[in-house]
C-alpha cells in the first residue's frame, strides 16, 4: 500500500513505534522504547486468529457482509489459561469511520466476548456464519478441554450450545438453526478402554503402541480419531446409522481433517469414509509422489470402526441424511493415503448440484489408466450428469528438492453464489494465499479465468487486512476500497507501544553445495557494531511476513528473550528434503553454513554457539550434535522426532514406521540394515556428543519419544538434564507451561553460554543441578577449554 494509494489515514489513539507504522502513516515521529522485552509479553501477546492450528480465522464476514466478526487469542498468565475474544463489527460503522477526516478514535465492536474455560487454546475455533447472516456457529473449549457447538445470535447478542457438554465435537456444518451436521469423538472409544481396564489381558495385535500405554485420562483427539455423524434436519436430530449395521456411522480425521460439506437445500452431506478393503490394484492405480516415497497405499483390509484410524485409506461419499444412505462418489482414494499431503475439503454449489473437492484421485482402471491423471485433483463433481473433472493436479513431494515447485495447499474452495458455473479456490502458496476461479464453458468443461492474484475481497467495498511483519506487532487495518481511504481498526496490544524488542531482519547465505537459505536474524535492543555475540540458533521454520517474538512457535523458541539477553538469535527456515537419508545432513550443512557466515561478517564469536529442536528438528539437533564439526556449546531439544531404534519399533502398524525407514534408508534388520542404522541414526552414535543437553517432553505420553537421547547420555555420563511438563500439548499454549518451556531454554543458553544464574531463589534447585552437571563437562574434558562458564566459585 503506497502513499498515492492512502490519501488520509487515522492515526492511532497510542502509537506504534515501528518503520510500518510510520511507512502507514498511523505515526507522525518515532517514539522511545522504555523497557525491554520479556517473556511475559510475550505469552500474553494477542494474535489475530491463530497462526498454528489454523482452525480459528482472524476475521469472518457474514454472507451479505454487514458484518464481520474479528477472532483473536492470547495467554492470561493471571488466570493462567488460553483466552479467545469475538468482537462482532457493522461494516458501515467501519466505512463511516473510514470516511471521516476527524475521528481518531477506532471503530467499536456492536459486540464482544470472551471465553477462557480452559487452560489450552485455541478456546474458539471454526466460526461459520449462517446462511441468513444473522449469527454464527463456532466451536468453544469446555473445562474438560472437549469443544462444544455454540451459536450465537447477533440481534440478541446471546449465545446457546447447540450440543450436550460431553460431546467432544470435531467438526461440523451449518445452514441454520434447523439445518446442520457435525462429528462427534465416539463414546465408543471409552467403553472400549474401560471395558479392557476390567479384562485379564487384552488383544494387542494390529493396534499402536501409544493407545496401549496410557491410561483412559488421556483418551483425547490427539491419539483416538473414531467419530460419529450427527445431523439435524428441518428441526430434528438424528445420529446417522450405517444402514446396514445399524451401528453409528464410522468416520475418521484423515486428511488433517474431517471433511463435513452439507448442501444448501440441507438434505445432503459430503464426508470422507474408509474402504474396508483396498484393492491390490490401488498400489500401482493411485501412486505416492515418486517410487521411493515411503508413504504409500498398500493392498488389504482394514478396520473402518478402528478406534484410531488416522492412516485408513478413505474416499469421498455422499450421504442422503433423509434416509441415511451413503454411496460413494465416483473416485478414487483421497491423495493423503498415498503420501499427497493436503487438507480434505468440500463445497457445494447454491443449487446443491455439485460439489467441488480437493485432494482426491479421479477413478482410474487398469486397462485404461492413462484417462485420468496419476496424481490427486481439485475435482468438480456434476452430480446430475454423473460427471467428475480434474480442475487443478495436486503438487507433492520430490525425492532431491523436497516439495514441489509451486506446492500449495487448499485454504478454502467455494461456488459463486449467484453463479453456479464459476468456482474460486483460495490456496497457499509459499507464504501468500493466492486465488483462482474456474469457469463452466457451454459444453461442461472447466477452464481457469485469467492469471492468479493475491487474495483479496474483489469487488467489496471494504477490505480488511492483518498488517504485521518481523519488527512489527499485527493490527488490523481497513480500507475502503472505492475511496482508498485507510485506517487501523483493532490494535490488539497497545500495552506493547513503549517495549524495546531490538532489530530482526530476514538473512540469506548459500551452504556448500549452493542451496540458498533463508532465517530471521534477532539481534539484542542495544545492538554493538563490532562485537561478537554467542549465537543461538532455533529451528523449523521462518516467516517474514509475521510478528512472531518467539521466532516461529512458543514451544521452546525465545528469540526476542534471547536477544534482550545479549544473544544474536538465527531462526532458520528448514532444508525442504524430507524423508530421505539426506534430510538431516542438509540441515546441518546449512547450520554450519549459516555460522561460517556470520563469523565471516564479524557478528558472532565461534566458539559460542547453541541449538535448539522442537518436533521434527528435534532430530536435526541429534544430527548436528553427532556428525557436525561445528562445536554446540549447548543444545535443547523438545517433544519430537529422534530417529532412534525405539522410536522406530513402537511405530509398527502405522506410517509413522515408513518414515524412518525413509530417513535412515532401510528397516533396522539384517546386516545391511543394522549397518546403516548404525551409521545414520543419532541414538547410535551419541558417544560422540560432547554438548550439554536439555531434552523436554511435553506430557507423559511423548516422554517415551524423548527418553531414549536422554537415557542414552545418561548411560555414557555426559550432561544431560531431562524435563517433563505434565500436561503439556505440543504447541503450548498454556501460559504457565509456556514460561516453563521458553523460559527453561532462556535459562539453559544463557547458564551454558554466559555463565550465568538467575538470581530468582525458586530456580536454586535448577542451577544446582546444571552445576553438577557443569563438574560433569569438566572432567570430561579436562585437556579442552571447558564448555560451561560458571558465574560464582565452586
Amino acid at each position: 500500500m503506497t502513499e498515492s494509494h492512502a490519501p488520509h489515514r487515522h492515526k492511532l489513539a497510542r502509537p506504534l513505534c515501528s518503520p510500518f507504522a510510520i511507512v502507514m502513516g498511523l505515526v507522525n515521529v518515532p517514539c522511545e522504547a522504555s523497557r525491554p522485552f520479556t517473556l511475559a509479553d510475550d505469552v500474553e501477546l494477542t494474535y489475530f486468529g491463530d497462526p498454528y492450528s489454523g482452525l480459528a480465522d482472524a476475521i469472518t464476514f457474514s454472507p451479505d457482509r454487514r458484518y464481520f466478526v474479528v477472532n483473536t487469542e492470547r495467554g492470561r498468565l493471571d488466570i493462567s489459561r488460553a483466552e479467545s475474544t469475538l468482537r462482532v463489527y457493522r461494516s458501515k460503522d467501519v466505512q463511516e469511520f473510514l470516511a471521516s477526516m476527524e475521528t481518531t478514535t477506532q471503530p467499536r465492536p456492536v459486540w464482544s466476548f470472551s471465553k477462557s474455560t480452559y487452560k489450552d487454546g485455541p478456546i474458539v475455533t471454526s466460526l461459520r456464519w449462517l446462511r441468513d447472516s444473522t449469527g454464527f456457529a463456532f466451536l468453544s473449549k469446555t473445562a474438560s478441554g472437549s469443544d462444544q457447538l455454540y451459536i450465537a445470535d447477533v440481534k440478541r447478542q446471546r449465545v446457546r450450545a447447540l450440543t450436550p457438554e460431553d460431546q467432544h465435537v470435531t467438526n461440523f456444518d451449518i445452514n441454520d438453526h434447523s439445518h446442520l451436521v457435525y462429528s462427534v469423538l465416539s463414546p465408543s472409544i471409552r467403553e472400549r478402554i474401560v471395558a479392557e481396564g476390567g479384562s485379564a489381558g487384552v488383544v494387542g495385535t494390529g493396534r499402536k503402541f501409544i493407545n496401549l500405554q496410557f491410561p483412559i485420562e488421556i483418551v483425547n483427539l490427539r491419539w483416538y480419531d473414531l467419530n460419529e455423524l450427527w445431523a439435524v434436519v428441518d428441526g430434528v436430530r438424528h445420529r446417522i446409522k450405517d444402514k446396514v449395521s445399524g451401528s453409528p456411522l464410522a468416520a475418521h480425521l484423515g486428511g488433517r481433517q474431517l471433511a463435513l460439506a452439507l448442501s444448501p437445500d440441507g438434505r445432503s452431506l459430503v464426508t470422507a469414509l474408509a474402504v474396508s478393503t483396498i484393492p491390490l490394484s490401488w498400489e500401482t492405480l493411485y501412486p505416492p509422489p515418486y517410487p521411493s516415497y515411503p508413504f504409500r497405499i498398500r493392498a488389504g483390509r482394514q478396520d473402518p470402526e478402528a478406534a484410531d484410524g488416522w492412516d485408513n485409506v478413505s474416499r469421498y461419499v455422499l450421504v442422503d441424511l433423509q434416509n441415511d444412505e451413503v454411496t460413494p462418489l465416483a473416485l478414487g482414494p483421497i491423495g493423503n493415503a498415498a503420501g499427497w499431503c493436503g487438507h480434505s475439503r468440500a463445497a457445494w454449489s447454491a443449487d446443491s448440484k455439485a460439489v467441488v473437492l480437493a485432494n482426491t484421485f479421479l477413478a482410474r482402471d487398469a486397462e485404461n489408466s492413462a484417462s485420468a491423471p496419476d496424481r490427486p485433483c481439485v475435482v468438480i463433481v456434476d452430480l446430475l450428469r454423473n460427471a467428475t473433472t480434474c480442475l487443478r493436479q495436486w503438487k507433492g513431494a520430490t525425492k532431491d528438492r523436497g516439495y514441489e515447485e509451486g506446492t500449495f495447499d487448499i485454504a478454502d474452495m467455494r461456488f459463486d453464489p449467484h453463479d453456479n458455473n464459476r468456482v474460486t479456490l483460495d490456496y497457499i502458496y509459499r507464504e501468500d494465499v493466492r486465488a483462482q476461479t474456474y469457469m463452466r464453458l457451454s459444453n461442461g468443461s472447466w477452464t481457469a479465468d485469467a492469471a492468479t492474484t493475491e487474495l483479496t475481497e474483489q469487488n467489496q467495498a471494504l477490505e480488511l487486512v492483518v498488517r504485521q511483519g518481523i519488527n512489527d506487532r499485527p493490527v488490523l487495518v481497513g480500507t475502503d476500497k472505492t475511496t482508498k481511504h485507510s485506517g487501523v481498526i483493532l490494535d490488539p496490544n497497545p500495552q506493547l507501544k513503549d517495549v524495546d524488542f531490538g532489530e530482526a531482519s530476514v538473512f540469506t547465505w548459500k551452504d556448500k553445495t549452493g542451496r540458498d537459505w533463508v532465517g530471521g536474524l534477532y539481534k539484542p535492543p542495544r545492538y554493538v557494531h563490532g562485537q561478537r555475540y554467542p549465537l543461538v540458533i532455533q529451528t523449523h521454520g521462518f516467516s517474514e511476513k509475521e510478528f512472531v517474538p518467539s521466532g516461529r512457535y512458543p514451544t521452546a523458541f525465545a528469540a526476542r528473550e534471547l536477544a534482550t539477553a545479549g544473544f544474536i538469535v538465527l531462526q532458520v527456515r528448514d532444508c525442504p528434503i524430507r524423508t530421505t537419508p539426506e534430510e538431516g545432513p542438509c540441515q546441518v550443512a546449512g547450520y554450519e553454513a549459516a555460522v561460517e557466515e556470520l563469523v565471516a561478517q564479524g557478528l558472532i564469536d565461534r566458539g559460542n554457539v547453541g541449538i535448539v529442536g522442537f518436533s521434527r528438528t528435534c532430530y536435526y539437533v541429534l544430527e548436528a550434535l553427532t556428525t557436525s564439526a561445528l562445536r554446540f556449546k549447548a543444545a535443547s531439544i523438545t517433544d519430537g522426532l529422534n530417529e532412534g531404534y525405539f522410536s522406530h519399533i513402537v511405530t509398527v502398524d502405522s506410517g509413522a514406521s515408513d518414515e524412518h525407514e525413509g530417513v535412515i534408508g532401510a528397516a533396522p534388520f539384517g546386516k545391511d540394515g543394522l549397518r546403516l542404522w548404525m551409521e545414520r541414526s543419532p541414538e547410535f552414535n551419541m558417544d560422540k556428543v560432547a554438548t550439554p543437553l536439555q531434552v523436554v517432553a511435553n506430557g507423559s505420553i511423548t516422554l517415551a519419544s524423548m527418553w531414549e537421547p536422554y537415557a542414552a547420555l545418561r548411560y555414557l555420563k555426559k550432561p544431560v538434564d531431562l524435563i517433563i511438563l505434565r500436561r503439556g500439548t505440543h504447541v503450548l499454549t498454556n501460559p504457565a507451561e509456556r514460561i516453563v518451556s521458553q523460559g527453561g531454554t532462556v535459562d539453559w543458553m544463557r547458564f551454558w553460554l554466559q555463565g550465568y544464574e538467575d538470581p530468582d531463589s525458586a530456580k536454586s534447585e535448577q542451577y544446582r543441578r546444571w552445576e553438577e552437571l557443569c563438574d560433569m563437562q569438566i572432567e570430561q574434558n579436562r585437556t579442552q577449554t571447558a564448555f560451561c562458564v560458571r558465574s560464582k566459585p565452586h
